[in-house]
């Protein structure tokens, strides 16, 4: 029996009684009602006065079939994405705290003494935590068939939409149950899962592979101009490549669950060392032995920026810490490679620009690019900003909570600073970290939007990714001054993360069409929007700390 029926039900009830089935159907009703506003909000600005938006509020004459269909057609491609965007968000983090939290609470070892083997426990878990989430989804289906009212809706579009949320689900359910069972903590695991799931889910967060996504596969599902065997392979064979997947991730997480951690067991006899023999020699320490690193002289006008820039570092995931530097240098090599190959591409389309019979073609801005320069770059400052922005979050969530969780507050706070200097000097030395990442990141995004849409795109790309620089700070540090442990902090950081870090990846495969924002658009609502909610978060964060510490 690999789905034991037991632990899965009672997986379900313990969820239900702490509450996180009624908050998981309310997080997706607010973002289908926040996906419901903008879709109006732009299709009204779009289309005729005649538009259906007008036509609910004040009357008027019937569209036509063909409008109107469209009108609905598109509305529920925006309701499914936004469906999926958050079954896709929230999954990873909800499956890998099924079992890091019996590891951080040292219930784990208690679980392995039942009845049940390893791989009951992993598939039990995993079962327990895609249902709860499936069940959260199906909240929003009387909302998508309000749909129906407006125009026809292809049932069939409707069942592959549902199908690549059900994938989509059980594959980010068995990449954090798969990633709780190889790290020792909640914060590892979701680093891992999140990982896993940026390349398997969204491929890569890279513009030509993100149309291998299934938010990709959705838009061919329901794209008219596609062969139907195309869109049925999109919307009923993409998902079962993603069981298949899962299934390889949770048979192989069973078999790592005791391998690592206090559940691995005592070593065997052979690999204890021999006891000493004759006298032992003795330890002899010199000066020259070990010199301590020389720094500066300590600034006693702000001590607490002294002591994070050159003795408060240290690895957050030390178990990772290794495959973590050497991850983070492939991809500064690709990030090296990318933009040294944009830039090259965008010098010579400047110097074909400037031969005459050449000047028309590749002085074109659309749809249709004369090269790859755009996107390369694109691909580039997306890979350099999560370089910077992900041991942002990882600091600016745990500066603060980590010293209470630690038990070291109460000392910090003894500085002569006040406490909101206390909390920026902790961010400012955490956002001074990688800042050469953040600048190629904003070089990147500029020219990549500005080679194919303008400068004044560029400008506006470069503006979205300091709005999103701000939300990161501003939510961290409310969040660590709010959250009793830097792991919940962390987790709860996470989505803003995939914000900032994702929307470039959407501007830029944004399809053209009516009703839908342009590239330009969309980065400056969100720019706009992150700067003001950053702000906010900040001041806000400081009023806290000052009242509670």
């Amino acid at each position: 029996m690999i789905l034991p029926g037991s632990l899965v039900w009672w997986e379900l009830k313990r969820l239900a009684r702490r509450g996180d089935a009624a908050r998981a159907r309310v997080l997706l009703l607010y973002a289908m009602l926040l996906a419901v506003v903008g879709f109006a909000v732009v299709w009204s600005a779009r289309t005729s006065p005649d538009d259906p938006l007008r036509l609910l509020l004040r009357g008027g004459d019937p569209l036509p079939i063909a409008q109107a269909t469209d009108f609905a057609a598109t509305l529920a491609l925006v309701l499914l994405e936004a469906q999926l965007l958050l079954v896709a968000a929230v999954t990873p983090a909800y499956a890998a705290a099924a079992l890091s939290e019996e590891k951080d609470r040292h219930t784990l070892p208690l679980l392995l003494t039942t009845g049940l083997t390893d791989a009951e426990i992993v598939w039990g878990k995993a079962v327990s935590r895609v249902l709860f989430v499936l069940a959260a989804v199906a909240a929003g289906i009387p909302v998508l068939m309000v749909t129906m009212l407006f125009g026809v809706v292809d049932v069939q579009f409707l069942a592959a939409g549902y199908s690549l949320i059900a994938g989509t689900a059980i594959l980010s359910g068995a990449i954090g149950v798969s990633a709780a069972c190889h790290t020792p903590d909640t914060r590892s695991a979701l680093v891992r899962a999140y990982a896993q799931w940026a390349v398997l889910v969204g491929c890569g967060l890279i513009p030509p592979f993100v149309l291998c996504s299934p938010f990709a596969m959705l838009v061919y599902a329901e794209a008219k101009a596609v062969p139907e065997l195309w869109r049925v392979a999109c919307g009923f064979g993409y998902p079962l490549g993603q069981v298949a997947v899962a299934v390889a991730f949770l048979l192989e997480a069973g078999r790592a669950l005791r391998r690592a951690g206090p559940t691995a067991g005592p070593p065997t006899p052979s690999e204890f060392p021999e006891p000493p023999r004759g006298r032992p020699a003795p330890v002899v320490f010199t000066s020259g032995t070990y010199d301590p690193p020389a720094l500066p002289a300590i600034d006693d006008a702000d001590p607490v920026l002294w002591k994070e820039r050159h003795a408060g570092r240290s690895a957050p995931f030390p178990v990772l810490d290794r495959p973590a530097r050497l991850l983070g240098a492939g991809v500064a090599v690709l990030v090296v490679a990318l933009f040294v190959g944009g830039g090259w591409l965008l010098v010579k389309r400047a110097a074909h620009a400037l031969h005459p019979a050449e000047a028309e073609r590749f002085l074109y801005q659309g749809a249709n690019p004369p090269d790859a320069a755009g996107g390369m770059l694109i691909a580039a400052g997306v890979l350099a900003s999560a370089l910077y922005l992900l041991p942002l979050v990882i600091g600016a969530t745990g500066c603060v909570a980590g010293e209470r969780f630690q038990g070291t507050l109460d000392a910090l706070l003894s500085t002569p600073l006040s406490r909101r200097e206390v909390l920026r000097s902790k961010l400012r030395a955490h956002a001074e970290r990688g800042l050469v990442f953040a600048g190629g990141a904003a070089a990147s995004l500029g020219a990549g939007f500005g080679a194919d849409g303008g400068v004044q795109l560029g400008l506006i790309a470069v503006s979205a990714f300091g709005g999103g620089v701000g939300l990161i700070l501003g939510l961290g540090a409310w969040l660590t001054v709010r959250c009793a442990t830097p792991v919940r902090a962390f987790r709860l950081a996470l989505p803003a993360l995939i914000l900032v870090v994702g929307t470039p990846v959407f501007a830029w495969n944004l399809p053209e069409r009516d009703g839908l924002p342009t590239p330009g658009e969309t980065l400056a609502l969100v720019a706009a929007i992150t700067a003001v909610v950053g702000g906010l978060l900040w001041w806000r964060a400081g009023v806290d700390f000052e009242r509670r510490g």
